[in-house]
Order: structure tokens, then C-alpha cells, then sequence
């Protein structure tokens, strides 16, 4: 099909935003772009503004790889248990493959040993459903030890004692056959969630720990590991189809000795066959790279090391965080916007087995002003980042990775164009920006002469500028100014 004819063009300036000298940026971003592509400007608008939840479906655009989405993306969010269904349109409108649903909270069904009590998780039970009935697979995380059970009194972030670990199998048991089938089919489990912490880092209601210990050199990860090795059969046993994930170590960075020494006593303790993918957190940026890069080396060296390199990783939650619950810099969530826009290229070029965003919805602060959308008094006001979130997971349906292994970026890379390069039916697309960068930076990419192109911007937006960049002079490149939010040029064959 011609693509003339399937595309209708649309030229909209790119305006960036930064930290500092905003309005000298501006200004050299519309000179630039002036001087580099045959455009009539239009007026951009700084911040996208609220939608209502009907207009957050389908979009307009006017690339044709997005007009019919295949495959849900490898990409998802935690859906908190108490978001309304105000925020389903969004959550359908990025088309993700799964969402953590919530928690499976053993102290709670299971207050008097050998009694379960299911009532406690009637919100689980709905969330599980309403992901169910929008196609998505929720992922359930396991944790809290009843007091009878703990072998921390006092602490429901306890691991069971030595004597109570039967009680533990037995209740993953009547767990996974109870959430085996029909719309409250769970495949997907997490065993505790940042089980590296220990007990004096982290308090009850936080979610975390607190398996971790002092001792090295496992650091309580054999223990971790023993307790897994007899959950696991159970849980395969009553839906085989089911992943369990080990984790989701909360990975201290960049001292990670804890990490490292709690994932060798897994495996030392008889895991290293007991999970099926190695789950990890990974927030924000690190020098000229992400934390997710780094993690993902870190973890990958050790699965390597054990004879484990199939095995694949897991980044159950990943995002751009304010370093504080107040006072967050005005700038953050553009910095955000931009994190957004990248991560998912990242986790594809890392051969991630999904990354999740935590979280989608919440009040703010949330958890470090994280959230993607704003949601207060049954009202949602997406955030710029939630638009990168969307456009560019829809940008990546279908790509896969043909570039050099993605490793740790020199601190000298931090001012540099860093550039992906995926294959998709009929096309090639490359995901471009700079780490950090005050004004735009001129880069040539390198093309067949000739190539028919188009390049999507602005991600941030409600609706991104997509317009024809091809290689019209044929000189086998096609410019592009390129700044710390990431923009998209697909190049078809």
C-alpha cells in the first residue's frame, strides 16, 4: 500500500523542557528544528491537560503500525487494590500484558493456624477480576506471617520459623488452588517482595522484607531459598502453567554485596531450580544510564555464574522518583516524562521478561510521587509521563532488538545521542535521546538513501507530533535535534 495514502502528515514543532534555561532552550530548539526539517509550526502545548476517563481510549494518530495493535505489550503497572473503575479506561488504553493486582496477606487469611478465612481478600479478589475481564494478567504477591507463625515476634515482614514452614506450603497450596480457574486465575506469583531487606530497615505496613540478615555470606538468602524450594512444586502442582517469580529483590545500589550474597544462598540452598524468572526493583537513573542496566548486569552475571543464563529476569517495578515526598522539583515530572519514554525500549534491548511501572494511579505523594496518574476525589489527571507510558508502548509493539548488548554507559556517555535499534514487519526503529543535555544536540542518523521515514516526538503529549522525515535529498541521513526526551524514527524497508 502506498504510504502516502495511509498516512495522513501532521508538523508539529517540538518544544523541550529542562532544568535549567528553559526559555533559551526553547528558543534553540524552534531555530533548529527551523533549519533542519521543511515544517509550518504550530502551537505546541507545554503540559498536556486532563482528560476525562472517555477520551483516554483510542487516539488520534497517524502512524499506521499503530492503527491496529496486535499483542498486548510486555509492559504493565501496579493497579492499586483501591483505584475505582474511573481509571480502567487508562489501564485498557496502554494495552499492557499484566498489573501486579495486589497483595495475598497469609497473616490475614490465617489468624488461627490451620483456619483460613478468605474474606480479608475480597478487594484482591475484585482487582484479580476486573484485570481478568480486561484481558490483563494479574500478578499476586505472597507475604505477611501470621503472629503464631512468625520467627520475628511482632513482625508480620517475618519469614515463618523453621517449624512453621509446612504451614507456609500448605497455605500456598489451598492459595493456588483457589486461584486456579475462572476469572480469579492467577499465573503469576511473587513470593514476599523485597525479601533482601532486613528487619531493622524496613517498618510492617511498608510492604517490604525482611528476610535479609547481617550474616554473611548469604545474608539469610538460604533461608529465602530453602522456603522457596518447597513452595514451588506446590504451586506448579496445582496450575502448571503458572511463573512463579523470585524476589522482587529491592537491589541496593550501587553497594549490591547484600543483593549478590542473598541470591548465592538461593541457589546454594537448592532454589536455583525453584522459580522461574529472578525478579528485581529498579528506579530512576544512574550516570549516563538507568538502574535498570546496571541491576540487570549485576543479576545476569550471577545467573550466569550458577549455570542458570536462560533463566530470565523480571522487573516487577521500575519508575522515576522525586527524592522526597514534598517540595518536588518543578522539573520532575518532565524528568519523569522522559524516563518514561525510554525504560521500555531499555527493557526490551535487556530481554526482560516485563517491567512494570509502580504504580499507575494514586493521591499524591504516593510513593515518591511515582504515579503516572493523579487521582483524587474520583477524578484522574494524567501526568505527562502516563502519555510517554502509553505512546511509546505502542511505538514498540511488535519490536525486537537488533543492536549490540546494552551494558553499564561510561559516565562520558552522559551528553551523548544514545541510540536502539529495533527490527519490526517491514520497518526499522530507532529510539533517540541524551542523558542530560541543556540544548539540542545535532545528530545525523544513517540510512539507506532515499529511506522512507517517520518520526514520532513530543511523547509527552495527549497525542504525539508524528510527521514524514524521510531521506528526501538522498544523502543517506536524516537529522534530528535530540534532547532528553526520547523520540522515535522508524525507517521503512
Amino acid at each position: 500500500m502506498n504510504l502516502a495514502r495511509t498516512l495522513r502528515v501532521r508538523y508539529r514543532v517540538a518544544r523541550p523542557v529542562g532544568r535549567r534555561y528553559p526559555l533559551l532552550r526553547s528558543l534553540a530548539w524552534f531555530v533548529v528544528l527551523a533549519c533542519l526539517l521543511p515544517i509550518s509550526p504550530v502551537r505546541a502545548q507545554e503540559v498536556p491537560p486532563p482528560v476525562e476517563p472517555a477520551a483516554a481510549g483510542p487516539y488520534r494518530t497517524y502512524l499506521p503500525v499503530l492503527a491496529n495493535p496486535a499483542a498486548p505489550s510486555p509492559f504493565g503497572f501496579d493497579l492499586r487494590l483501591s483505584t475505582s473503575e474511573t481509571i480502567m479506561p487508562y489501564v485498557e488504553g496502554t494495552n499492557p500484558r499484566w498489573s501486579r493486582a495486589g497483595d495475598l496477606l497469609w497473616a490475614l487469611v490465617e489468624p488461627n493456624r490451620g483456619s483460613y478465612d478468605w474474606s480479608p481478600m475480597a478487594s484482591l479478589d475484585t482487582n484479580i477480576r476486573r484485570l481478568r475481564a480486561a484481558g490483563i494478567e494479574p500478578v499476586v504477591v505472597v507475604q505477611w506471617t501470621p503472629s503464631w507463625a512468625q520467627s520475628i515476634r511482632g513482625r508480620v515482614c517475618s519469614p515463618p520459623g523453621p517449624q512453621y514452614i509446612g504451614d507456609f506450603v500448605r497455605f500456598m497450596q489451598a492459595a493456588t488452588q483457589r486461584y486456579s480457574q475462572g476469572d480469579l486465575r492467577v499465573n503469576y506469583w511473587e513470593i514476599w517482595n523485597e525479601p533482601d531487606y532486613r528487619p531493622d530497615q524496613v517498618i510492617d505496613n511498608s510492604g517490604t522484607g525482611c528476610w535479609a540478615t547481617n550474616q554473611a555470606p548469604y545474608y539469610g538468602g538460604n533461608y529465602y531459598g530453602a522456603v522457596l524450594a518447597q513452595v514451588y512444586p506446590v504451586i506448579k502442582a496445582n496450575n502448571p502453567q503458572a511463573t512463579v517469580f523470585a524476589g522482587a529483590l529491592a537491589h541496593f545500589w550501587p553497594d549490591d554485596r547484600v543483593t549478590r550474597g542473598f541470591v548465592r544462598g538461593m541457589f546454594d540452598a537448592g532454589a536455583a531450580n525453584s522459580f522461574d524468572a529472578l525478579s528485581f526493583h529498579a528506579y530512576g537513573e544512574w550516570g549516563a544510564g538507568d538502574r535498570l542496566i546496571f541491576k540487570h548486569a549485576s543479576l545476569r552475571a550471577l545467573l550466569n555464574e550458577y549455570g542458570l543464563t536462560p533463566r530470565p529476569l523480571m522487573a516487577p517495578e521500575i519508575a522515576a522518583t522525586c527524592d522526597t515526598d514534598t517540595n518536588c522539583p518543578p522539573y520532575f515530572r518532565q524528568k519523569q516524562a522522559n524516563y518514561a519514554a525510554r525504560i521500555y525500549a531499555e527493557a526490551i534491548a535487556l530481554d526482560l521478561m516485563g517491567a512494570l511501572w509502580y504504580t499507575l494511579a494514586s493521591p499524591s505523594p504516593g510513593f515518591l510521587h511515582s504515579h503516572l496518574i493523579e487521582y483524587k476525589d474520583g477524578k484522574a489527571t494524567p501526568y505527562p509521563a502516563y502519555y510517554s507510558f502509553r505512546h511509546s508502548a505502542k511505538l514498540l509493539q511488535g519490536a525486537r532488538y537488533i543492536g549490540p548488548p546494552l551494558k553499564e554507559p561510561p559516565p562520558d556517555q552522559i551528553n551523548k545521542v544514545q541510540v536502539l535499534t529495533f527490527r519490526k514487519p517491514g520497518s526499522t526503529l530507532y529510539v533517540l535521546w541524551v542523558p542530560q543535555i541543556d540544548f539540542p544536540l545535532i545528530y545525523n542518523l544513517g540510512v539507506p538513501v532515499g529511506a522512507r521515514a517517520i518520526c514520532t516526538d513530543q511523547l509527552n503529549m495527549v497525542e504525539p507530533a508524528t510527521y514524514y522525515c524521510s531521506d528526501e535529498n538522498r544523502d543517506g541521513a536524516i537529522p534530528r535535534a535530540v534532547n532528553e526526551l526520547p523520540q522515535y524514527v522508524e525507517v521503512f524497508d
